[in-house]
């Protein structure tokens, strides 16, 4: 379950992704990317979408990843309409059930973007998520909370 949950992490992550906890240096930029739906199963692959580039009109609204790789801490989220990628480090941290249904275990994700290719995500923004994963794997948002890359 926590493999899964670090999985997700790396997503949200983007992820969303899912709760990643990773300190950052006080010259970090905030977030740029507003994701507000996530999707997908801890053992395959999470999905973020209705995401709101603050600094780009058109721009992708949804990216995806691999929940296995993410599980080791780092992972790369793809930008559905254009490719480019967002790289992330974070860590998760599980605060029970928290604000998710009963069932399910509500997963805290921080972290940072450490890289890639995506013009709307930068070096040194934060990466937060509240990651709900259900019994069955499902991967879904705390209500009304949103990711943030």
């Amino acid at each position: 379950m926590r493999r899964l949950l670090l999985t997700l992490t790396a997503a949200t992550t983007l992820a969303v992704p899912a709760a990643v906890l990773v300190s950052t240096s006080a010259a970090s930029a905030a977030s740029t990317v507003t994701c507000k739906k996530l999707t997908g199963t801890i053992a395959s692959s999470f999905t973020v979408t209705s995401c709101s580039p603050k600094v780009k009109k058109g721009a992708d609204k949804s990216a995806s990843g691999a929940s296995s790789a993410l599980a080791s801490g780092s992972g790369t989220l793809t930008w559905k309409k254009s490719g480019q990628t967002t790289v992330v480090s974070l860590s998760v941290t599980s605060a029970g059930q928290g604000g998710c249904p009963s069932g399910s275990s509500e997963y805290d994700v921080s972290g940072s973007v450490t890289g890639g290719t995506s013009t709307y995500t930068h070096s040194g923004d934060t990466v937060s998520a509240r990651a709900c994963v259900s019994a069955s794997g499902s991967l879904s948002l705390v209500k009304k909370t949103t990711m943030n890359l």
